[in-house]
């Protein structure tokens, strides 16, 4: 099981990764990103490696991992499931 709802990466090299742990972060951010010397990459790795020391909460880092794989694009988008819309027709009758 992982630690947080799993992302779809497809990196540079058209490879894809599913990524939902800290650790599977960390071999994410090795792998061929489109521009390794942007802010976002540079904030996710330092954290991700932090959290991986224990000296940073696993979630910041995750966090700052995800809006990384977002503002570089490889973040791949999954449709919404049935479920949600269910869950949403229910809550608003």
């Amino acid at each position: 099981m992982t630690a947080f709802m799993p992302l779809t990466l497809r990196f540079s090299d058209n490879k894809t990764m599913l990524v939902g742990s800290v650790a599977e972060a960390e071999k994410a951010l090795r792998q061929q990103w489109p521009d390794k010397a942007k802010p976002a990459y540079s904030d996710a790795a330092r954290l991700i490696g932090l959290a991986i020391d224990g000296s940073c909460c696993p979630r910041i880092a995750f966090e700052a991992f995800t809006k990384a794989a977002r503002q570089q694009g490889i973040l791949v988008a999954k449709p919404r499931s049935r479920a949600h819309d269910w869950l949403d027709a229910a809550a608003n009758p």
